[in-house]
C-alpha cells in the first residue's frame, strides 16, 4: 500500500507518531522493569518505519539517527519548536486533573451511598447521583488548585 502525503501532512504524521509513541512508551515503562525489553514491538516498528522515511519525504532535517543503536528520533529542536513538548505537557495536565476529579468524586459517591445501594441503581441514576460529587471537585480544583487538598 502506497500513501501519498504532502510535506506538511508528513510532518503532522511524524508529530502524531511521536505523541502516540510517547503515550505507549510511558505505559510500557510503567509495567516493566529497566532490564526488560519493550512488551510490544509492533508500535516501535511503526515508529521506526515512519521516522526512517522522513529523509526520503524531505524532512531529514528533523529526524536524526542514533549513532549507538541506529534508531531514528526527532531532533530536540523540532520537539521544542513544533510545540510537541507543550502539547504533551498540556495533555499530562488535563489527564491529571480529570483523573483526580473522577477518583475523588467516585470515592465520595461510594462513601455516601455505599456499594450495595449503588449496585442496585440503574446507570442513569448512578450518573445523576455521582455528577454532583464530580461537579464539587471540578469547581474546587478550578478555584483553588491543590491548595486546599490535605491528608
Amino acid at each position: 500500500m502506497q500513501m501519498e502525503l504532502s510535506l506538511e501532512q508528513y510532518e503532522t504524521l511524524l508529530k502524531l507518531v511521536y505523541m502516540g509513541d510517547w503515550v505507549i512508551s510511558t505505559l510500557q515503562a510503567k509495567d516493566r522493569s529497566e532490564d526488560e525489553p519493550d512488551t510490544d514491538s509492533r508500535f516501535a516498528d511503526v515508529v521506526r518505519h515512519v521516522f526512517a522515511q522522513a529523509d526520503h519525504a524531505g524532512l531529514g532535517n528533523i529526524v536524526q539517527i542514533d549513532q549507538n543503536n541506529g534508531e531514528p528520533y526527532l531532533t530536540r529542536e523540532f520537539e521544542e519548536e513544533s510545540g510537541l513538548v507543550d502539547i504533551l505537557e498540556d495533555y499530562e495536565d488535563e489527564v491529571f486533573w480529570q483523573a483526580l476529579i473522577e477518583r475523588l468524586a467516585h470515592r465520595d459517591f461510594l462513601r455516601h451511598y455505599g456499594e450495595t445501594a449503588i449496585s442496585q441503581m440503574a446507570i442513569e441514576e448512578r450518573i445523576e447521583k455521582e455528577t454532583p460529587f464530580h461537579d464539587k471537585w471540578a469547581q474546587e480544583f478550578h478555584e483553588n488548585g491543590l491548595e486546599n487538598l490535605k491528608i
